[in-house]
């Protein structure tokens, strides 16, 4: 707990780097990295399967789709960076020996890609948004809200299992302590919205990021359990790894993207 707030305050610091001193950089290296730590730990577990993904070319496509929203902002193509991934896979497989499962090592090399990289773009989409830096962080502690809601009311009051074959220490009063922590954070914390919001909309903007990041965390475990791993941690092993600490952010960040999207427009 206290590693993951520890992390969770550094994160939210750089941020208000940016909202008070206008300073991006921070927040574009500390985010690049992690999500590379992450894209890294995605690929070592699903080696754990008998796939061999090509690795630095996923991590670099990571590292790059994370970026795209700023790099171009308001053109991002993923179209290119997808085609480009899958063509220069195609051409290291000519160099290896054994293609016995050529197609698995595409698919996994691709959909993490997808999943890590891409995904979290929309998280450097909403940092991209006028007074990007607060959005992000009013979105962020929503987000993240599930998660420490989730585990201190799961622990003081969980009985009920929420996905017992998922997530066996998931329960309902965890997910109900989360949904509970994400509605206070979206009020507490409605000031870094560019705009007054009606209360209406904050309530439908914390259920939907909630859902999605409960979605988010257990999806991930469900790939931990087909890779037949406890938990995927090669980098931050106290907060069971980098994926884990992203994980609930990977759903809900185009959830949130698109809802502040209609709101700010």
């Amino acid at each position: 707990m206290l590693t993951g707030l520890g992390l969770i305050t550094l994160l939210l610091g750089i941020l208000l780097l940016d909202i008070l001193l206008n300073i991006t950089g921070p927040a574009v290296i500390v985010g690049t990295a992690l999500i590379a730590a992450a894209a890294y730990e995605f690929y070592a577990m699903t080696k754990k399967r008998g796939t061999r993904p090509f690795t630095l070319l996923g991590i670099a496509a990571c590292a790059v789709a994370f970026n795209l929203p700023w790099i171009t902002p308001g053109k991002a193509d993923f179209r290119l960076l997808v085609a480009a991934v899958a063509g220069v896979a195609f051409l290291l497989l000519f160099f290896r020996q054994s293609r016995a499962n050529a197609l698995a090592d595409l698919a996994v090399t691709l959909f993490g890609v997808v999943y890590v990289g891409i995904l979290a773009s929309y998280v450097t989409g909403i940092f991209m948004f006028e007074a990007g830096g607060k959005i992000a962080l009013f979105y962020i502690a929503v987000s993240k809200s599930s998660d420490i809601g989730g585990y201190l009311a799961g622990r003081l009051a969980g009985r009920h299992k929420l996905a017992l074959s998922i997530s066996p220490n998931k329960t309902i009063e965890g997910s109900l302590g989360g949904i509970a922590l994400s509605l206070m954070a979206a009020f507490l914390l409605q000031g870094m919205l560019p705009a007054a919001v009606p209360g209406e909309w904050l309530i439908l903007f914390a259920l939907a990021v909630n859902i999605a990041s409960q979605f988010g965390d257990l999806s991930e475990s469900v790939i931990k359990r087909s890779c037949e791993v406890k938990d995927s941690a090669v980098f931050l092993p106290a907060v069971c790894g980098a994926l884990d600490l992203i994980d609930s952010l990977l759903l809900s960040a185009p959830v949130a993207f698109y809802m502040l999207s209609m709101h700010i427009s």
